[in-house]
């Protein structure tokens, strides 16, 4: 374990805590001034082994976290590294960077109670972080993918931006058909949306931000250059969010969107994510990798380099 400080022109960086597991390595909090918001923000990275000496480029995952949580919880709830770890060993995916973003209780959206969120984690976290990273930088080397308020996120993310990820995963989404009436939600749903919404809560803005109406509002619906979707949502989720999924899985196919739906056993809990995260990754490596086949520059691409700041000694 080893305490390091990152400055740069683009990042700052506190509090740096790197922990070396057994194959990649984890920096689980640090800290960058993103335009859009007023404080900095944390964020926590997952780097495969071998990311400073390969000479390769990676593929990037955006991995979101739930309503009250924060850029740590895939850590250390959901135990992401050992997974990545375990299936990249085992050859079962490709290496790739998993970037672990702080939104607080944003909804992953811009809104006047929380900031600018969506244009700092969907638009300026990726320019800024990735200049710093051996990533692709290209769509077909981008994926996002989130659990309960992080799968909306996720699917936000996608949907509003599809020229950015070839693949999104959703795990339990917090997401509902478009309303008509506040009183279609539970009073403890409308007080989860914590003012990201307009405060009172406002159906207009929901409904505008959904990511139904992102879908049904496809400039092309049928294109095939839409994120490929994977959903799963456990059959005894507390909050019925298997409703919602169901609904948007029956949208994306009617829209001849490419999509996988999984209904599991379990509920809106961590043994549910740290297990079906698993299954996730698989599914968003499997379109990462059959993206990048089909360019040939970005085949085994190496580059050449000045060291990674991330890669600092000391």
């Amino acid at each position: 374990m080893r305490i390091g400080v990152l400055i740069s022109i683009s990042l700052v960086y506190l509090s740096a805590l790197s922990v070396a597991y057994a194959g990649g390595k984890v920096i689980d909090n640090r800290h960058i001034d993103l335009p859009s918001l007023a404080s900095s923000t944390p964020y926590s990275l997952y780097l495969p082994e071998g990311y400073c000496d390969s000479g390769l480029s990676y593929p990037v995952l955006y991995l979101l976290h739930g309503y009250g949580g924060t850029h740590r919880d895939w850590l250390k709830a959901g135990q992401v590294g050992q997974t990545l770890d375990r299936l990249i060993s085992a050859g079962r995916i490709s290496p790739i960077i998993v970037i672990m973003p702080s939104a607080s209780k944003s909804w992953y959206v811009n809104s006047s109670k929380y900031g600018k969120y969506e244009t700092a984690l969907l638009h300026e976290l990726p320019k800024y972080l990735e200049a710093e990273l051996y990533s692709l930088k290209t769509r077909e080397g981008r994926a996002v993918a989130g659990l309960s308020m992080g799968g909306y996120g996720a699917l936000r993310f996608a949907f509003r931006s599809p020229e950015s990820f070839v693949s999104v995963a959703a795990l339990s989404p917090a997401i509902f058909p478009n309303v008509v009436s506040k009183d279609e939600f539970k009073p403890v749903q409308i007080k989860l949306f914590a003012g990201a919404f307009d405060d009172p809560f406002s159906t207009t803005k929901y409904n505008e931000k959904n990511v139904f109406t992102l879908v049904q509002t496809a400039s092309n619906p049928k294109a095939t250059n839409l994120p490929a979707t994977y959903l799963t949502v456990g059959d005894d989720d507390w909050f019925g969010l298997y409703d919602g999924t169901f609904a948007f899985y029956q949208q994306l196919k009617s829209q001849k969107i490419a999509a996988e739906l999984r209904i599991t056993d379990g509920n809106h809990d961590w043994k549910l994510w740290s297990k079906e995260i698993e299954p996730a990754l698989i599914f968003l490596d499997s379109q990462l990798s059959a993206a990048a086949a089909k360019i040939p520059s970005l085949k085994g691409i190496t580059t050449r380099r000045e060291q990674s700041s991330f890669c600092s000694p000391g």
